[in-house]
């Protein structure tokens, strides 16, 4: 009887691993879509430089 809640328990956290690593990768999915920031060339063309 020990033995079938040990296995039942070991089941367990192999799914709970396998869900883990679908998340895992969903998440990394989801961030090669989204859209990247470019960064500009010259670094004084930004909001904050002078003008003039």
């Amino acid at each position: 009887m020990v033995a079938f809640y040990l296995s039942l328990a070991a089941l367990g956290a192999a799914g709970a691993a396998l869900i883990h690593q679908l998340a895992v990768a969903q998440a990394k999915q989801r961030a090669a879509l989204r859209p990247v920031r470019v960064q500009a060339a010259d670094r004084g063309t930004g909001r904050n430089a002078r003008r003039g």
